[in-house]
């Protein structure tokens, strides 16, 4: 049931749920049905994937110093595929779990912070710079895929400053930073 919820709620923010570009085709499966006169009958089964793939995936890169680095891949029903990277006290892969309504308010976050209209870059060039680089499953089901160091307006800042506030939590940083 919290499933459907999910499902109509993303729906309603104009979100859809697909499948990755390389998971998108469907296989057919013969199938044969004996009928009562003991004919035999080949019908025709769609199978689908079941597994989508992320809608939001969250990385945060190092910097020279001891910029926290790891990545998170967040499916819509909460779970976290998450992976520190350098400076984090959890190391590694480990899988974690989100409410399904912080990630359908991260998606109408980007929605209305109008994440379709960011550019693709919002870098100066320095090399020592940690980024933030920040993916989103788009409603036709491309990724839309942001990198952030400096310079970036107001709206970019503030969506991504929400989502580090959201992750950092998660990754459990607890304020460590820098």
């Amino acid at each position: 049931m919290r499933l459907l919820s999910l499902l109509l709620l993303l729906g309603f923010f104009g979100f859809s749920l697909v499948l990755p570009a390389n998971a998108q085709h469907t296989t057919t499966k013969k199938v044969k049905v004996k009928k009562a006169a003991k004919k035999t009958v080949t019908t025709t089964k769609v199978v689908t994937p079941t597994a989508a793939g992320p809608v939001l995936t969250f990385e945060r890169t190092p910097c020279y110093g001891r910029c926290p680095a790891y990545i998170m891949q967040v499916y819509a029903d909460g779970r976290v595929a998450y992976e520190g990277r350098h400076s984090v006290p959890m190391m590694g892969k480990k899988d974690l779990k989100l409410p399904a309504s912080a990630v359908a308010d991260m998606l109408r976050q980007a929605k209305e912070a109008h994440f379709e209209t960011f550019e693709k870059e919002y870098r100066s060039g320095a090399t020592d710079l940690p980024s933030t680089i920040v993916t989103i499953r788009q409603p036709d089901g491309t990724l839309k895929k942001v990198t952030a160091e400096n310079n970036a307006p107001e709206n970019v800042k503030n969506y991504f400053t929400y989502l580090t506030t959201q992750f950092d939590q998660l990754a459990q940083l607890n304020g460590l930073e820098k």
